[in-house]
């Protein structure tokens, strides 16, 4: 049908009206007006004509939709792809042949009921008559608001697709590195059956490689690479790697036994599974060792790691790393120093030989870094104040910030963790940076030191700072306030030398004595005050026995000083007869603080790390945010359940 030249016509009778008015007031009115009469004329024909026309152009379409209409009407019913129309109560009020094979009722929730009415989800995924949907749901606009609302929806079949991605998730090669973690350790014993024990190690690596239906290829003298199907990791979790287990009865011919580290990768693709799996094997020497660790994704799952890490006597390790130190201070114009919140005498002490080192090497800008003090190194100031040496080199970490230079090398003792260090900011800034510490690595490890030394085997970070400052130049001095604090930061994390001691540590403790540190000025460092006593004893005498000799005590709101009483609760309830393991808490500024001791039976890391902490099997700590004390207890309780079934103590 063409449409009408409505424009030209309305513009020949506009021009029309102009001309009779012309017309009109020229020669005589009535010739105008009859002109115009015609023209008014032709403008409503005009008028008229189009309203016809689309009149009939609507009539066409209408006739048009509504064949197309009924075509999709019919191959809708037909296809078979399964659909429906339902309301907002979810009736189905219309579905397909197809909708119907699939389910025969009239209540939609019935077939999906995690469906979500009156507005239901764009898409979902369901499982029905043993085959997978991906269902998908689009709102029909309707003419009239008030009317009720309708979803149409239709079912896409990804079963065969899903199988597929199944198989190709289950056939993903996974990368295995096994390590003899304490090969060194065995070799420096002269008793030590080398090459049995090799043979032995392999023999059960193979037998554990073919039981996963693995391939393996030895490199070095004790390290294994393994290829396997990622549908084999589940069996090994659920396991917990017996190969943890199975080589520890291997007969070395000393009193050591081997001890095994195994990373595991597990990504999309070959050489991701590669790179998570060194990233796993450096994270599990770093917690020292005889367990496994697993990476997928982002996260990593650890197994093992029960038994006390025993320390390393590899001397060429700290004598280069003493070395590395030294050229990096020597090339620095700027050393600060700092530790973790809350810094205590281990801390403090390292902190201190540090900056010794620092100064002998002639930096003039060799700073420690302090946020506020806590009552454990409240003696240590004091004597720091009444001391000319400290007196400009003690600053906070604003001070910091506003001396520090993009140059500045930065040294962090006692800890690796970014959410535990003093001030994350100031790692960040600093040119070149340094980690020293004896916890065993964590996941949130603070990134790309210039250079570290962590020994998870070292009683403290004072004893791995004690053997730096030997070997960083023979001629370095400590003075004797400086050798006290670094024998009392070993005294205090091996609790007066009974837990995590080894003969390294006793040698430490020797150079320190014969450099002049004082017994009676560590023992002044520990003096408490009497109010702290008798809070400590309170929280000592209201603890809870649990199973196993796994004790549980809480600081009262309000109390002072709470999360340095919740530490020292916790030392001394484990040296009470029959208790194994003592847990402490204490709510600080609406954090609650979790203080865990043990005498080696049980690893309160491993229960503290479900609860986002960490630290030592025999010590170790936690924050629970966002949550009241008893709620607090509660995560504890489930996570010590947990880490006893998982190790299976008796």
């Amino acid at each position: 049908m063409r449409k009408p030249p409505i424009f030209i016509t309305v513009l020949f009778a506009c021009t029309t009206l102009l001309g009779c008015a012309a017309l009109a007031s020229m020669v005589r009115p009535v010739y105008g007006l009859l002109a115009a009469v015609a023209a008014v004329a032709l403008l409503l024909l005009a008028l008229g004509q189009n309203i016809w026309y689309r009149k009939e152009a609507q009539a066409l379409y209408d006739d048009v939709f509504r064949d197309n209409q009924s075509a999709a009407g019919s191959v809708i019913s037909r296809v078979d792809i399964p659909a429906a129309i339902f309301d907002a109560n979810g009736r189905i009020l219309w579905e397909n042949k197809a909708m119907r094979a699939l389910y025969t009722g009239k209540d939609i929730k019935q077939a999906l009921p995690a469906l979500e009415l009156p507005i239901p989800q764009k898409t979902l995924l369901a499982e029905r008559n043993g085959r997978s949907f991906s269902v998908t749901n689009m709102h029909i606009k309707r003419k009239n608001a008030k009317m009720r609302p309708l979803t149409f929806q239709y079912w896409i079949d990804r079963t065969e697709a899903l199988h597929y991605s199944r198989l190709y998730e289950e056939q993903m090669p996974t990368v295995a590195i096994i390590s003899v973690d304490n090969y060194e350790d065995l070799a420096s014993n002269e008793q030590f059956r080398r090459n049995a024990v090799l043979t032995e190690v392999e023999k059960q690596v193979k037998e554990f490689v073919q039981s996963i239906e693995g391939v393996y290829r030895r490199y070095e003298n004790a390290k294994f690479y393994v290829l396997f199907e990622a549908k084999r990791l589940a069996e090994l979790e659920k396991k917990r790697f017996p190969l943890l287990d199975a080589v520890r009865g291997i007969d070395t011919g000393t009193n050591q036994s081997v001890t095994l580290s195994i990373a595991v990768g597990a990504a999309e693709r070959m050489i991701a599974s590669d790179e998570a799996a060194r990233e796993s094997m450096e994270l599990a020497l770093g917690r020292g060792g005889d367990q496994a660790v697993v990476k997928k994704g982002a996260n990593f799952v650890f197994y093992g790691g029960n038994k006390m890490v025993t320390t390393r006597y590899s001397r060429v390790k700290i004598r280069l790393f003493s070395r590395a130190l030294r050229q990096l201070i020597e090339n620095a114009d700027q050393v600060f120093v700092m530790g973790h919140k809350n810094s205590d005498m281990d801390c403090v002490g390292a902190a201190l030989g540090v900056m010794r080192c620092a100064v002998h090497v002639n930096c003039k800008a060799a700073y420690l870094v302090l946020d506020a003090p806590n009552i454990t190194i409240r003696a240590a100031l004091d004597a720091m104040r009444a001391n000319k040496i400290y007196h400009e080199r003690v600053i906070t970490p604003e001070q910091a910030h506003a001396l520090m230079r993009s140059d500045a090398v930065l040294v962090v003792v006692d800890t690796q963790r970014a959410t535990t260090v003093m001030d994350k900011a100031l790692y960040e800034r600093a040119g070149k940076t340094v980690i020293i510490d004896h916890h065993r690595r964590p996941v949130d490890a603070l990134p790309n030191p210039t250079l570290s030394y962590l020994e998870a085997g070292a009683s403290s970070a004072c004893e791995i700072v004690t053997e730096v400052v030997q070997y960083f130049d023979d001629a370095v001095k400590p003075t004797t306030f400086e050798c006290g604090a670094l024998l009392t930061g070993i005294t205090l994390d091996t609790k007066r030398f009974v837990f995590n001691v080894g003969a390294r540590t006793f040698e430490a403790a020797s150079y320190l004595k014969r450099n002049g540190a004082d017994n009676s000025a560590v023992k002044m460092m520990f003096q408490d005050d009497m109010a702290v006593y008798r809070e400590r004893t309170r929280v000592v005498q209201s603890a809870l026995i649990m199973e196993k000799g796994i004790a549980i005590s809480t600081c009262p709101d309000g109390m002072t000083d709470a999360q340095l009483i919740a530490a020292q609760a916790a030392d001394e309830l484990i040296t009470i007869r029959d208790i194994s393991a003592a847990f402490v808490l204490a709510a600080v500024n609406g954090v609650v603080m979790i203080s865990g001791r043990s005498t080696g039976v049980i690893s309160v890391q491993l229960i503290l790390e479900k609860l986002g902490g960490g630290g030592h099997m025999t010590v170790a700590g936690a924050q629970v945010k966002n949550a009241t004390i008893d709620e607090a207890i509660e995560q504890l309780t489930a996570a010590i359940q947990s880490y006893l079934q998982e190790a299976d103590i008796k």
